[in-house]
């Protein structure tokens, strides 16, 4: 017997309309090619990280430039209040002492927002739990949080390097299906490479034994990649040719199973996602045209952003233009980096970061 109903755990609907129109409206207007500057940002708090993941060195970093104070982020957000959606990462995002505060920030000057997220990989359940409950206790319009998981759990605990790490992730789990919030979504993170190739199936199948109520709706699939200034990993290859078709049959096998839901947009965009996952590891470079700074943007803990979290192209740094991202998108490197995306000159890649504002940004070209 169950605590609570399934749904407790199912995806849901912005609490705030308005919110999600005005969401709607910047994507209407990058169908349209209207949009003047980014909708979604990918904000880097932190690089701190307590896992050890064999896929990523981030927690390697070793980087001495100071990162963004509150006063500095708060002078940034409050002149481009016009972020509809946004990521908070790292490293390890809850590792950020004052990450609450920055929130509350965030929140207070972004009278758009309608979509907060974080990934977590919960190497501290209790800390998860707590920042959790706090950032709820923030009243925001609608937090979804990404609890990684990459593998059964003796296999996701070695790709990972922290002992006990999957049941981890299953406590948090278990936390917030006792104690359900309408505005809580939690999504499973399986990030798909060389290292777990053939153990998705599995993965979802020993959850399932511990809690019957998860299916494949409640999990999100990344394509592992490399990049030098957000991973730290260009060295390992993680998606290499002779295990395409594996990986391909993994996606594909999760894609026939997560059938899209046509009243839930989540599930729409997550199936759009793995059919270019597929085409992607088929050898086609970006299944669709990459509309990174666009509709997205990628920025470093210090300031300094990025079209994305592969392209080591830094467009500008938020110190040096006052912290006006208005400006600093302005400026003649970003308006040029723009013009190689469009010509295909960045590295091509398919991560959900900024594939997911890709495809809503091609509603009608979906190939």
């Amino acid at each position: 017997m169950h605590d609570h109903p399934v749904r407790s755990l199912q995806p849901r609907f912005s609490l705030n309309p308005l919110r999600t129109l005005h969401l709607a409206h910047a994507i209407l207007r990058a169908n349209l090619g209207l949009l003047r500057n980014p909708y979604k940002l990918t904000f880097v708090v932190t690089w701190r990280c307590n896992a050890r993941c064999r896929h990523c060195e981030i927690w390697n970093k070793n980087d001495p430039t100071p990162p963004l104070s509150l006063n500095e982020i708060e002078r940034f957000i409050q002149q481009y209040p016009g972020f509809t959606w946004i990521d908070l990462t790292g490293g390890e995002p809850f590792l950020r002492p004052d990450i609450v505060d920055l929130t509350a920030l965030l929140l207070r000057h972004s009278p758009r927002l309608d979509h907060l997220h974080l990934p977590t990989n919960a190497v501290s359940p209790a800390l998860t739990i707590q920042r959790i409950e706090e950032l709820l206790r923030l009243d925001p319009p609608m937090l979804t949080i990404t609890l990684s998981l990459d593998g059964p759990l003796p296999l996701h605990d070695r790709l990972r390097g922290v002992e006990g790490n999957g049941q981890n992730v299953l406590e948090v789990l278990r936390h917030f299906h006792r104690h359900p919030d309408p505005r809580l979504r939690l999504y499973l993170g399986f990030t798909l490479s060389d290292h777990n190739v053939g153990t998705l199936t599995a993965t979802k199948e020993a959850v399932q034994r511990e809690m019957p109520w998860i299916d494949w709706h409640h999990w999100h699939l990344n394509l592992a990649h490399t990049s030098a200034h957000y991973y730290g990993n260009s060295a390992q290859p993680l998606l290499t040719p002779p295990h395409h078709p594996a990986l391909i049959q993994e996606i594909t096998t999760m894609r026939a199973q997560k059938a899209s839901r046509w009243w839930d947009p989540v599930s729409w965009l997550e199936t759009r996602y793995l059919d270019g996952a597929i085409r992607h590891l088929a050898g086609q470079r970006q299944p669709l045209p990459c509309l990174a700074i666009h509709s997205s943007l990628y920025l470093a803990p210090d300031g300094t952003c990025y079209p994305c979290s592969i392209w080591n192209h830094p467009v500008g740094q938020l110190r040096d233009f006052d912290y006006d991202l208005s400006a600093l998108l302005a400026s003649t490197p970003a308006r040029h980096t723009r013009e190689m995306i469009h010509k295909q000159q960045c590295p091509g890649c398919w991560t959900p970061c900024d594939a997911y504002p890709t495809i809503l940004g091609h509603l009608v070209q979906q190939r």
